[in-house]
């Protein structure tokens, strides 16, 4: 099975593919043009390198979120009308989910992803025999509350994602918090198909309408259209 996964959740552009679970390529660029213009030649790109065709694929997979509004949008977009023109199937993956699957080492994993204004989106995974499962719902915080919380709740967390600076420092003062390597910091696609094979083999399916971004919170333009009503 070919598994071709996109995440546009992030600042990076990122697509991958997998073959019967082992990954045979991918790409991930972070660059100033934006996801609509990066995302389909890269794909494109990567077919070419493979010697092969949208049409060899067996089941895309996409990041649902949470992250950029925009970046999410386009990234669904893109994904829906390759299974729409092909026929296949498509399984949504939390970005969260997928950046807890670049940690090995046992424990608690907290994927993190700036959400600007002094927020954050996180999610909480552990890790056992090598089996990741959740814990806590993804959700949208600011940092010093989400600093609070974790204080006496867990005996150790390794922080994964994309902070700001100023969220860096804050974590780092607590005593039960450790950093991933920055490398594995928005390396997302190749996981977000190992999580759709999963899923796909445990017999997940969902109607294409059924896969929708996850914003976590509302969106700047439904924010402002409740304003003005």
């Amino acid at each position: 099975m070919k598994i071709l996964s996109i995440d546009t959740s992030t600042m990076v552009s990122s697509c991958s593919i997998s073959e019967n679970g082992i990954v045979i390529g991918d790409y991930s660029v972070n660059q100033e043009k934006t996801h609509s213009e990066s995302l389909v030649p890269m794909v494109k790109r990567l077919l070419e390198d493979l010697g092969l065709k949208l049409s060899d694929i067996d089941l895309y997979a996409v990041g649902i979120g949470p992250g950029s509004f925009t970046g999410l949008r386009i990234g669904m977009t893109t994904v829906k009308t390759f299974a729409q023109v092909f026929e296949k199937p498509v399984i949504g993956v939390s970005t969260l989910e997928a950046l807890a699957y670049n940690i090995y080492n046992e424990g608690i994993i907290m994927p993190v992803l700036d959400a600007r204004g002094g927020r954050t989106y996180y999610g909480v995974f552990s890790q056992e025999n090598g089996i990741i499962k959740r814990i806590e719902d993804d959700e949208l915080i600011y940092m010093d509350e989400l600093v609070t919380r974790l204080k006496d709740k867990y005996a150790a967390i390794t922080v994964i994602g994309e902070y700001s600076n100023e969220s860096y420092e804050q974590l780092k003062g607590l005593e039960n918090v450790m950093f991933a390597r920055p490398s594995s910091n928005n390396i997302i696609a190749r996981n977000i198909s190992e999580i759709a094979l999963e899923k796909y083999k445990s017999g997940y399916e969902k109607n294409l309408d059924d896969i929708l971004p996850n914003y976590v919170r509302k969106s700047q333009a439904q924010r402002d259209l409740e304003k003005r009503m």
